[in-house]
């Protein structure tokens, strides 16, 4: 079935502030809190605001005014949508519910026990084919204990410190990220850099474990300026680590997002405190 043009608003909305890469769902939705729009809403203004552009071209000032104003917007819908939702979890006669400690339950927890409902704790990251080992047996293989370092981190470093993921499994999820993004030599062709004969050409003389954009450049058949273009395009497309995880069904949407948060905040914080 199809979205209704409200529902529609509200995955746009969702896209504007937290970034088109995530999945927008039905559960992204009943999952959402005040707390997490504001803190994205502060990232996308900090980026947006008028206030940072000024003294640029007035096409581009004019521009990124617009842009502003939409983030400001998808910003107003998603307070809306959760004020509504507060109203309706508003028990008849009762204390008054926030929508920043309860969420509505989605469809697939709607007949879930209440106690069942009120957490949802986010298990160790573990590939279908390994298993959890207490402990384990080597380095790559240990759950980190202990409180988060204080200095800035990665995604995948994130999950580390924070219990989620060992060494092992950040390790795969970054060679699945490498193997399934975009090969130099697809890009230079796409960009008409050079054909199927230039390329059989690079393989030809390309050595082991050699770059495929240094051997084109060696030959003579790429300038320095049109690898780092490449190379700049290739990290662009390549696939965000989080989303990885969601194919290969690691974490859940909302999962995901509860960590992007807790991530960011995390970060926020460091550079708050003057910390590299």
């Amino acid at each position: 079935m199809s979205a209704s043009n409200p529902q529609r608003e509200l995955f746009r909305s969702c896209a504007i502030l937290f970034g088109s890469e995530l999945h927008i769902s039905d559960d992204f939705l009943d999952y959402l809190q005040i707390s997490g729009i504001k803190t994205a809403f502060r990232k996308r203004a900090m980026e947006t605001h008028p206030d940072r552009h000024a003294g640029k071209n007035p096409a581009v000032l004019q521009e990124n005014t617009e842009h502003f104003y939409t983030v400001l917007q998808a910003y107003e819908n998603l307070l809306d949508f959760l004020r509504e939702k507060e109203t309706l979890l508003q028990p008849p006669g009762g204390q008054r519910t926030s929508a920043t400690t309860a969420t509505a339950p989605s469809r697939r927890e709607a007949n879930a026990e209440p106690a069942q409902r009120r957490q949802r704790p986010i298990k160790p990251i573990i590939p279908a084919d390994e298993s959890y080992r207490d402990g384990g047996f080597s380095s790559t293989e240990r759950y980190y204990v202990g409180a988060l370092p204080e200095r800035r981190l990665l995604f995948g470093h994130f999950l580390y410190y924070s219990g989620l993921a060992n060494w092992r499994t950040i390790a795969r999820v970054l060679t699945w990220q490498r193997t399934e993004r975009p090969r130099i030599g697809e890009l230079g062709r796409r960009f008409g850099m050079f054909d199927q004969e230039d390329i059989r050409t690079i393989m030809h003389f390309k050595k082991p474990f050699s770059p495929f954009g240094q051997t084109a450049r060696m030959l003579g058949l790429l300038s320095e300026q049109q690898l780092r273009v490449l190379i700049f395009q290739q990290k662009r497309l390549q696939k965000k680590f989080g989303t990885i995880l969601l194919e290969k069904n690691l974490l859940n949407d909302y999962e995901l997002q509860q960590l992007l948060y807790q991530f960011e905040c995390h970060n926020d914080n460091i550079l708050v405190q003057g910390r590299q």
